[in-house]
């Protein structure tokens, strides 16, 4: 691979994203061989992605061009629920989407998914270790007023739900279908709408909230608004990896190069964001989709940055981080049928597939 630049990064960048991108228990290559010529973008083309909220990796490869650079039109659009973003890539309406890895073990093994079937779903690069994922519960509520309570997900054997259970379990000994009950809404930013009108509405039914998951920042949004913090990701599972990007082996087997060039792309957006010397910028955007509020920018800020937690600078997966997220799903028994966790976080059981990232160029340049 050889070392795609950073730009206007600085010794002490260089230094922590090194040590970021080993943590939590993987090496750094030692040894770079010449770029990719083949790699030159010659076409432009349109790359239809999906998430669930705003993703200042994405807006800010769009402003300072590093999608443009690599030949890429990024049309992104944001899902409610994973279960309709995993419907779109499946039917060819997405091209990538930006989700929970663990949303791949449910989409690719569990043929009880919400779409009814599995398919050929794989990451090819991972973004964060959880990116803030708090359990976040009702002004005045403890774990002990959760108990018989609602907790709102967005699909109850996916993504970040199991966090939702870990936290419960580990910390306050509280389990899934006994002590709570879930109650599926939809995405980050409609889980956190419910949660600070305190119901969610099914159809005619108006729903009491009780706490749910938030992460990417909506942690703090509910802080602010008076929600309380009941514990986060690392109570739950530690190591853990996050968010992922992920595609379709049929659309990648056919879409080589464009891949490699959006791996590219996004990961020198994600180092734009964590160079300190972008930090005012990255803070103004995330004030004005904050709706301006200080104390969010600056608390979603500090996990972005934050090695183990926020956003992994060089994209890689690591499997030690993998496994902690496979065995947070199986202790709930979140397969169909009982697993090898260590051929499922293998690159041979298919949930992730690394010859596009490791022919992307992609590393970490010190200066």
């Amino acid at each position: 691979m050889s070392r795609l630049p950073l730009l206007r990064s600085t010794a002490l960048l260089a230094a922590g994203l090194l040590a970021a991108a080993c943590a939590p228990g993987t090496d750094l290559p030692t040894a770079a061989p010449a770029p990719s010529a083949d790699l030159a973008p010659t076409t432009v083309d349109t790359l239809r992605i999906g998430y669930f909220s705003k993703m200042p990796v994405v807006a800010f490869g769009k402003s300072k061009g590093f999608f443009a650079e690599q030949g890429i039109v990024v049309v992104d659009s944001i899902t409610a629920s994973s279960p309709q973003i995993f419907q779109a890539l499946r039917d060819g309406r997405r091209d990538i989407i930006m989700t929970q890895v663990d949303n791949v073990f449910n989409y690719r093994y569990n043929a009880s998914n919400p779409l009814g079937g599995t398919f050929d779903a794989t990451a090819i690069f991972a973004t964060d270790w959880g990116n803030g994922a708090a359990l976040m519960a009702r002004p005045g509520f403890t774990a002990d007023s959760v108990r018989g309570k609602n907790v709102i997900v967005d699909s109850p054997n996916s993504g970040l739900a199991f966090v939702l259970y870990g936290v419960l379990r580990s910390r306050y000994g509280l389990e899934k279908g006994v002590d709570y009950k879930v109650v599926v809404t939809g995405g980050t930013p409609f889980r956190y709408a419910d949660l600070l009108r305190g119901y969610s509405v099914k159809g005619t039914d108006t729903i009491p909230v009780a706490a749910t998951i938030l992460n990417a920042g909506y942690e703090y949004r509910a802080a602010d608004a008076g929600m309380a913090r009941l514990g986060g990701v690392r109570d739950a599972a530690s190591p853990f990896l996050g968010g992922s990007a992920v595609a379709r082996q049929a659309w990648l087997d056919t879409h080589d190069k464009l891949a490699r060039r959006y791996i590219r792309a996004f990961i020198k957006a994600q180092q734009y964001v964590l160079d300190p010397a972008n930090k005012d910028e990255v803070l103004a955007w995330l004030r004005t989709d904050a709706n301006g509020s200080e104390s969010v920018a600056q608390g979603t800020y500090a996990v972005l940055v934050t090695p183990g937690d926020g956003l992994i600078p060089d994209g890689r997966i690591d499997t030690q981080a993998l496994y902690g997220t496979a065995a947070l799903r199986d202790s709930f028994g979140g397969f169909d049928t009982p697993m090898d966790l260590n051929w499922l976080v293998s690159e041979a059981s298919g949930v992730y597939n690394l010859s596009y990232w490791q022919k992307a160029d992609v590393a970490i340049e010190q200066h």
